[in-house]
């Protein structure tokens, strides 16, 4: 995962570079909105996948996966409430989300193309569960350090239950992300190839 594979379209995962993303504020305890720019995704090459199903009759492809060290680094801006304290900030950061579970299903569809069959992805769906979250975000509070300090020692303390409340943000943006290059994949290269 650390090579493109350019003859087929699909881009060097290790270390995936996503121009923007924005995940909008949870049900619970975040009422923030997270803006990232040139977020970085990296860890991809340690990632272990304890069952990758295809089922050839209902077209399905199911992936579940361990990525033990799953790192974002990015430019944030951010804005709104976390456990009801207000939190701004606009600056540089990094997440490392510990031991991963990724759970990914993909209903695939077909079509023909000069002669040969491929697949398309039709629909998606992801799951990332950590088992624990680190972090640090620049210039929260306009650089107010002591304030930044408290206010990052009590979400580190929580990261599990906020994430939780923006989980459903992350899943639908890096599922989205995921279907869009292994769909570059599946288009390129015929079923034959693909599985013989």
């Amino acid at each position: 995962m650390n090579h493109p594979f350019r003859g087929v379209g699909l881009l060097n995962l290790e270390s995936l570079v996503i121009p923007e993303l924005t995940i909008a504020a949870g049900h619970r305890v975040t009422s923030a909105l997270q803006i990232f720019k040139n977020m970085t995704l990296s860890g991809f090459n340690e990632t272990k996948c304890a069952k990758v199903e295809f089922n050839f009759d209902k077209n399905t492809l199911k992936l579940d996966c361990i990525v033990p060290h799953f790192r974002l680094d990015f430019h944030y801006e951010l804005h709104g409430q976390i456990f009801l304290v207000s939190v701004y900030g606009n600056g540089t950061g990094w997440a490392v989300l510990q031991d991963s579970h990724f759970e990914v299903s993909y209903q695939l569809g077909e079509y023909e193309n000069k002669g040969k069959t491929y697949f398309n992805i039709i629909n998606q769906q992801l799951s990332v569960q950590p088992r624990s979250i680190d972090f640090d975000l620049k210039n929260l509070f306009d650089g107010d350090e002591e304030a930044a300090d408290r206010f990052k020692k009590m979400l580190k303390e929580n990261a599990l239950e906020v994430y939780g409340d923006v989980k459903s943000g992350y899943d639908e943006a890096f599922g989205i992300i995921f279907a869009t290059i292994f769909d570059r994949l599946l288009t390129k290269v015929p079923v034959s190839k693909l599985f013989g």
